[in-house]
């Protein structure tokens, strides 16, 4: 176990994760709020996601990644990032609301899970890639 908890891939992911609750928290709690109070799903995933976004950039930058490029590629590429995952949410939602009419709130859960395989991987190497001077 030593040797795992000291693996910086790891210690990020660990770090990803704790984030991760942190956003699907703010997301989540949005777009159910926002479903009870009679706005379509995707608005209410769009707003949700946003939040979140903003949230995980700084989040995942200064914290996770431990990135200090004040590149704005980095920013295009993390707003990119989350552009996938954001149309991997909206298309799983519609899907399973309109398809196998799964409730909405349970269907934005099954968007979270997915969602987090794309954000963790597409940010861990392309968006806060460290690039090696060598």
């Amino acid at each position: 176990m030593k040797k795992l908890s000291s693996n910086p891939v790891f210690i990020q992911l660990v770090k990803f994760v704790f984030v991760g609750c942190l956003n699907v928290a703010i997301y989540y709690g949005l777009f159910v709020l926002m479903l009870q109070i009679g706005v379509h799903y995707i608005p209410a995933t769009s707003i949700g996601m946003i939040i979140a976004i903003i949230n995980s950039y700084f989040w995942n930058k200064f914290f996770t990644f431990k990135s200090s490029s004040r590149a704005f590629g980095e920013k295009i590429k993390f707003l990119i990032v989350h552009g996938v995952q954001y149309l991997c949410n909206i298309l799983i939602i519609h899907l399973c609301v309109t398809l196998l009419n799964i409730m909405p709130e349970l269907a934005g859960l099954f968007a979270v899970i997915i969602g987090m395989f794309v954000s963790f991987f597409g940010h861990k190497f392309w968006s806060f890639k460290v690039r090696n001077n060598s």
